[in-house]
């Protein structure tokens, strides 16, 4: 078995400090540049890495059996407990909220962030099942690279069509699940956006190669850099796939590859950067524990600390340390506990995965 690739667990942990940094009061305050820029390519990251170490070969039941106990058992897990506290001290309406649960998007959860949950459960299973099919009809890259192609053009098309809707026409159901924004939720567990997240994670299986042997290329670097920066200066797009927002095609699709590609450059680089390295490779490695339990955290203590303080930069940046390293701490606290080991982390084992261990 080859050895853990360990410039992808810093990407991740670079990903998961963006996130935490991005639902920050610092950004979401006034969704300024900083905002455009983080969300302009951090979560296609994440569906790029997670396709780089997609290992289509394993058996689908296990591969099923893994994702359901890594993704959806955290999200029902973590959800219902909050609704059942919410219900006895608040008083909430108990129906409409696992209803919207169930629903699992970022408009019908108090949690929002968890709505990536049961969306990247669909997009992997999608993504297997369409490179096992194209790998019986014709094995070979240029057929999941031509599909990353056709999904993500629908992807865009869906996305801007329902973003579109009359949010009136929606009433019914976002009484039913508690959506209380009034607007379009999206489809139930997001899966309007499935295209885009599918291709993204479809494009980092098809360069799979390149990422395991990713090197640092100054020049490179430098070229991505003056890109991106440009691209931003001229033509500012984003993405934000909770609220169906996604700019220019060709814009916003060159931006998150610019993105991906320099976070990768970084973390190739950082791998070897001693304790920083590992830092941010424990953080990679944690990085969906931190994404269900930060933005919870990062604004009660935000709360807190405006109680008592007048500096909303400072108390933003202790908010933004809280949200990476209380769910660091509630981790070490979970894996020491096998009740809780059991109702939040996976208990089975997963499939071997392409480059890592």
């Amino acid at each position: 078995m080859s050895e853990r690739n360990t410039s992808i667990d810093i990407a991740k942990g670079i990903g998961i400090i963006l996130v935490v940094f991005g639902h920050n009061w610092i950004i979401a305050h006034d969704h300024g540049e900083l905002f455009r820029i983080i969300f302009s390519f951090h979560m296609p990251l994440f569906f790029f890495l997670s396709g780089a170490v997609l290992h289509q070969d394993a058996d689908f039941r296990d591969f099923l059996v893994f994702k359901i106990d890594a993704l959806l058992k955290p999200f029902f897990v973590v959800l219902s407990a909050w609704g059942l506290a919410r219900i006895v001290w608040s008083g909430i309406d108990a129906r409409s909220y696992f209803w919207g649960m169930l629903y699992g998007t970022g408009s019908t959860i108090e949690w929002v962030p968890l709505w990536y949950l049961p969306h990247l459960f669909l997009a992997i299973i999608l993504a297997w099942i369409l490179l096992r099919l194209m790998h019986r009809l014709r094995p070979g890259m240029l057929l999941p690279a031509l599909s990353t192609a056709i999904l993500l053009a629908l992807g865009i098309v869906m996305t801007q069509q329902f973003a579109g809707m009359d949010a009136q026409q929606f009433e019914g159901l976002n009484r039913a699940v508690g959506n209380h924004q009034h607007n379009f939720p999206g489809l139930p567990w997001s899966l309007d956006l499935v295209g885009i997240s599918t291709a993204f994670i479809l494009l980092g299986y098809v360069m799979h190669e390149h990422v395991m042997r990713f090197r640092f290329q100054p020049w490179m670097f430098a070229i991505a850099l003056l890109l991106f920066a440009a691209l931003h200066f001229f033509f500012d797009e984003t993405i934000d796939l909770n609220m169906r927002l996604y700019g220019n095609w060709w814009i916003s699709t060159a931006q998150a590859i610019l993105g991906i590609y320099l976070v990768l450059s970084l973390s190739s680089c950082l791998q070897y950067a001693g304790l920083p390295g590992k830092a941010l490779a424990y953080l990679g490695t944690s990085s969906l524990f931190i994404m269900i339990f930060h933005s919870w955290t990062e604004w009660k203590i935000f709360g807190m600390l405006s109680r008592v303080s007048t500096y909303a930069y400072l108390n933003a940046s202790l908010a933004f340390v809280a949200g990476l390293l209380l769910p660091l701490l509630l981790l070490m606290l979970v894996k020491k506990n096998k009740f809780l080991h059991s109702l939040l982390l996976p208990r089975t084992h997963i499939p071997k995965v392409r480059g890592s261990a």
